[in-house]
């Protein structure tokens, strides 16, 4: 019995010894096109090339008809659209070292040897999709919007941000979303959600069009997207007519002739 107490002990000092320790992780480019700058901790903006590394505290932006591609040490992959800035203001990995060298955009998974992540972007204008491989139970990725949070522990979805509303879609696997002031709401593979200027919540399936447009950017990946994505859902997602409802965030009007949902549960969210 004191020999197991003692294990645990251990294990639990091991562990707070190693997060004790956690250092900025390295994050790649792996694709430029048009103008794409950077600014490290509100310095200089500079010219972003394929190839460049760079670490926390860092903003990125596109211009007109630009992109660009980066990809983070634990792997998360994040294209940018055109006219987009992003804030990866933090990137820490317990053990960066086990991928130095390595194509981040490649894992499927998490290395277990990095024992863990905590990521923090932030949205500020524009439009980015994400693919993150299966986090570690340890790590933790959340993008942040003027409107609320999304975290994932792995799966495929885009965020956009524009003068009028936030959106947020999922294209596979399932994120939560939690806009400012309400409860978490899980959206599963086809489902997306905006928050307008006044606070109002939407509810949509993903078009087809667009599904297809997240896959593709990551179509040069490794992972279960281009050719080998389903097909079939994608189809779905084209001709399925949209479902939605308004709920105003204080206040008490909706504007459907349906039961009233409730907007802080994800059961809202439900299949339709």
């Amino acid at each position: 019995m004191k020999l197991k107490k003692l294990i645990t002990v251990f294990a639990t000092v091991l562990a707070f010894g190693v997060a004790l320790f956690a250092a900025p992780g390295k994050i790649c480019v792996n694709e430029v096109s048009g103008n794409v700058v950077y600014t490290v901790a509100g310095g200089a903006e500079k010219k972003l090339a394929a190839g460049a590394t760079f670490l926390e505290n860092t903003r990125v932006s596109t211009g007109k008809d630009a992109s660009a591609k980066i990809a983070l040490g634990n792997g998360t992959v994040i294209v940018l659209q055109e006219n987009t800035s992003i804030d990866l203001a933090q990137f820490e990995q317990n053990d960066p070292s086990v991928v130095e060298g390595k194509d981040f955009s490649s894992f499927k998974e998490e290395p277990k040897g990095t024992a863990g992540s905590q990521t923090t972007l932030r949205l500020v204008k524009g439009t980015a999709f994400f693919k993150v491989a299966k986090l570690l139970p340890s790590s933790r990725l959340v993008v942040k919007t003027r409107a609320g949070d999304v975290a994932v522990k792995g799966t495929t979805f885009y965020t956009s941000v524009d003068n009028a509303s936030v959106a947020v879609g999922c294209i596979d696997g399932e994120i939560e979303v939690t806009p400012t002031g309400r409860a978490g709401i899980s959206l599963t593979a086809g489902r997306s959600i905006s928050i307008n200027s006044a606070g109002q919540l939407k509810f949509e399936r993903v078009s087809g069009i667009l599904s297809r447009q997240v896959t593709d950017a990551f179509a040069s990946d490794s992972g279960d997207f281009g050719e080998n994505y389903d097909n079939d859902r994608i189809s779905k997602f084209a001709t399925d007519p949209l479902y939605f409802y308004t709920a105003t965030v204080e206040g008490d009007s909706y504007n459907v002739d349906r039961p009233r949902p409730d907007v802080n549960s994800a059961a809202s969210v439900g299949n339709r």
